[in-house]
């Protein structure tokens, strides 16, 4: 690809007429629900046209493999580029009252946040001497409500999980007194690898959102939010025979070290 076919779309107005990006997990929410609505009215379009063309009422029409057809009668049938040409008649040909072209612009504005709900629990291995921690288990269920894409979704969670783990043991910039950054390159900053990322089992709940049509709810930063709290749990709960309070993130061998020797 041509790297300058890649563009910056996010605000540009040539390129989208209304919108602000997504942010605060509402991609499933705010976007899908517009997309649902315009298709939702694009069908509506369709039926209509295909009800005059096939002489048959709408709620006698099914669309099916591309094509849009009359139930009971699979001989009486219209493909929807068929349709589609239709729907674009020549200029001056267009009746009073109706739209030409199989299209349709819509928008969702939430008039609240829909949140998903979620458990995660983890088994931590904590070495006494090092303080190398190990996850020997990890276990996210999450309610995002309705699940558009299982792949996806559980892909969000895997990835939040990880950036989760970072937080919690890896990932800290590090500035000297003059407020210089000591670790600004991958050789000095510490990140989760695949090595280090256990393998998540994951469950699903559908509990559909009141708040939209869909049903959905946000699940981008579900993945991440609980972990800091749940690795430092473990970790007391793994050394509990320790005089051990963890109050900070992030952690590392060395700084978990110090913290049980009385450090600061």
């Amino acid at each position: 690809m041509d790297p300058r076919d890649v563009r910056l779309v996010t605000g540009d107005t040539s390129q989208f007429h209304w919108g602000t990006g997504t942010f605060a997990s509402r991609g499933a929410v705010v976007a899908a629900n517009a997309i649902n609505a315009a298709a939702v009215a694009v069908r509506g379009k369709i039926l209509k046209l295909a009800s005059k063309v096939l002489n048959a009422p709408e709620e006698k029409l099914e669309l099916a493999d591309g094509r849009v057809r009359v139930v009971g009668a699979r001989d009486k049938s219209i493909s929807l580029g068929e349709l589609a040409v239709r729907a674009n008649p020549l200029r001056g040909a267009v009746e009073p009252g109706t739209e030409p072209g199989l299209e349709a612009t819509a928008y969702f504005g939430p008039q609240y946040g829909a949140t998903a709900n979620g458990s995660h629990a983890m088994i931590v291995e904590v070495d006494p001497e090092t303080m190398m921690i190990e996850i020997k288990r990890y276990v996210a269920v999450e309610d995002c409500g309705t699940v558009l894409n299982p792949l996806i979704l559980e892909g969000q969670v895997h990835g939040g999980v990880a950036l989760g783990l970072g937080n919690s043991y890896y990932e800290k910039l590090v500035y000297d007194e003059n407020g210089q950054l000591l670790n600004a390159s991958l050789a000095d900053y510490l990140i989760t690898s695949a090595t280090e990322v256990p393998r998540i089992e994951i469950g699903h709940e559908e509990t559909p959102s009141p708040l939209n049509p869909l049903g959905t709810k946000g699940a981008g930063e579900a993945g991440t939010i609980p972990v800091p709290a749940l690795f430092a749990q473990a970790v007391e709960n793994a050394l509990y025979d320790r005089d051990l309070e963890i109050l900070e993130m992030p952690l590392s061998p060395n700084r978990l070290f110090e913290l049980l020797s009385g450090g600061h």
